[in-house]
């Protein structure tokens, strides 16, 4: 019998469901688009229907309906195919494997309304939420706010539910030195942490009486990683699709304050620096971030630390500083939504900001602002715009901000003979570009390549190095680079059956026997290919001549 996985892929269209997130546009035998997952001007992400399978050849991405929805969606394999089977209406029995994790979710909620009714019954706790924090009642209940009590009293009515066990694996529950067991998050306000679907996954926890820590999360597990969730991500990824862009801030109630005066479509990380998983997340939501954050030293460093994950996706970053000493919670209880309003509307991009410091500062300062601007253009992956912030630059403050200069071969020292010139401009690359994210295991590289370019990624120290390595011609050596990657890929399945169509309607069409849509068709395959796509092609018709 096949497991309920191979099921729901027997049952299911990959084309159909990856056509509800993406647009696909048919090549050949399969279907391409722009990836998701990464920074993609060009259309890197196929699909293949008769294989069952999709791939990115920018990031190198790959695998069934199910990993894509899971992906996507940022939930795991096993919550992604009960997702599609939720969606489609299919009769799939997940048996064992799904109880894994159904048993975690439901621990979670259930022992929401233990919390729910200790916080109706402290004084205290009540006490810290409504006048304390003023957070209105009605934000208590949306977000599910509670109260964890002595601790005892939870694992009691754990054992009662047959809820307990679940919760012991989770870590939720820790045995005393007395032998006893109790709650983690004693004597702290609850705050339920949910995933995109809306299932309870972890809680944060907030100290009543300044207790350190202050905030503490529930530890890692098999349904939650503190570094890919996103605290509201649940509420306003439905509410982010009439605005396009969403509130980063720091904070619990930060989120709960905003969300409570209309501002839904804001989120927080779980009390860590944003990380590129959850800035992925963003991405696939919005186009426009503003990062809401306190305008003392500490929020401009964590909103600067945060911009710079961003942009290494294809969102436009904006920062907005609240006067020194508040957070948006703060800030909103003492100034009100218009001033609210009023800073969010003065936001200004990340590039204006740090232009500005550079043009602004003393020479000291202007230095540093120089070096953080730059250290900004590297975090760009996308040529396109990595030259703009440069060229912008340059054009603003006039100075070159990388002091750009061609190298040129030393009689002498050129690379060996036993190197193709495709590993030869790869290695160059690899060494001047710093590229993130080659997997020397994707590449098919000759035992001599493979080696230097293991010295390289290693930190290798200069001599052990070869010397043509500093000395070979460095022209144009991105646009090298990246033909090379595509030369040295595995197997390309997916492209070739776009070259061999592109081959047979050139033909056709050099020859006059191909009609309008033909050629229409050929116009429109070129137009997509990348200037290393281009390449690839032109070796592979020569190829069909010998």
């Amino acid at each position: 019998m096949s497991s309920p996985f191979e099921e729901i892929k027997k049952r299911l269209d990959i084309v159909e469901v990856i056509s509800e997130y993406l647009p696909l546009k048919r090549v050949g035998n399969s279907y391409a688009t722009r990836c998701p997952f990464h920074p993609d001007d060009t259309p890197s992400f196929y699909v293949s229907p008769s294989r069952g399978i999709w791939k990115c050849f920018g990031c190198g991405k790959g695998g069934d309906l199910i990993k894509f929805v899971a992906e996507y969606e940022n939930v795991s394999y096993l919550e992604a195919a009960k997702l599609l089977v939720e969606r489609y209406n299919l009769d799939v029995d997940f048996g064992d494997e799904h109880e894994k994790e159904q048993k975690y979710h439901r621990a979670l909620r259930v022992i929401n309304l233990f919390y729910r009714e200790e916080l109706k019954g402290s004084a205290e706790a009540k006490e810290f939420l409504l006048k304390v924090r003023k957070i209105p009642p009605a934000a208590v209940e949306e977000f599910s706010l509670g109260f964890a009590g002595d601790g005892f009293r939870a694992v009691s009515f754990a054992r009662k539910e047959n809820i307990f066990e679940p919760l012991l694996e989770l870590k939720h529950f820790y045995r005393t030195a007395a032998g006893t067991y109790r709650d983690f998050f004693h004597g702290r306000i609850t705050i339920p942490i949910k995933n995109t679907l809306g299932r309870f996954i972890a809680y944060g926890g907030r100290s009543l009486k300044g207790e350190q820590p202050k905030y503490k999360n529930s530890p890692n597990s098999v349904i939650f990683q503190k570094e890919k969730a996103l605290f509201g991500i649940d509420r306003a990824k439905d509410l982010v699709k009439g605005r396009d862009f969403l509130i980063l801030v720091e904070g619990y109630f930060d989120v709960i304050r905003l969300h409570s005066v209309g501002f839904g479509n804001s989120v927080a990380p779980l009390g860590t620096a944003l990380t590129e998983h959850q800035a992925r997340v963003i991405s696939k939501l919005v186009s426009r971030v503003v990062l809401l954050f306190d305008g003392d030293s500490a929020g401009k460093s964590a909103a600067l630390k945060g911009a710079k994950v961003l942009v290494k996706f294809p969102i436009e970053v904006l920062v907005a500083f609240l006067p020194s000493g508040e957070d948006p919670d703060s800030f909103v209880l003492k100034e009100g939504i218009a001033a609210l309003r009023k800073v969010l509307q003065g936001a200004k991009p990340i590039q204006q900001l740090l232009l500005e410091g550079v043009k602004t500062s003393d020479p000291r300062r202007r230095e540093a602002y120089i070096n953080l601007y730059r250290d900004f253009v590297k975090s760009i992956p996308d040529p396109v715009r990595r030259e703009l912030w440069v060229k912008d630059f340059r054009d603003k403050t006039g100075i070159d901000l990388f002091g750009r200069r061609k190298t040129v071969a030393v009689k002498g020292e050129v690379p060996p003979k036993n190197l193709s010139p495709f590993e030869v401009d790869f290695l160059l690359g690899l060494f001047y570009l710093n590229p993130e994210g080659v997997n020397l295991e994707d590449l098919k590289l000759s035992p001599e390549a493979k080696r230097i370019a293991e010295t390289i990624l290693g930190g290798g120290e200069r001599e052990k190095l070869p010397r043509w390595l500093f000395t070979a011609d460095t022209t144009d050596l991105e646009r090298r680079f990246q033909i090379a990657l595509e030369h040295l890929s595995f197997e390309k399945p997916l492209l070739e059956e776009t070259f061999r169509e592109l081959y047979n309607l050139e033909r056709k069409v050099k020859g006059g026997k191909a009609s309008p849509e033909e050629v229409r068709r050929y116009i429109t395959l070129m137009g997509e290919l990348s200037e290393g796509e281009k390449f690839l092609y032109k070796k592979f018709k020569e190829a069909q001549t010998l």
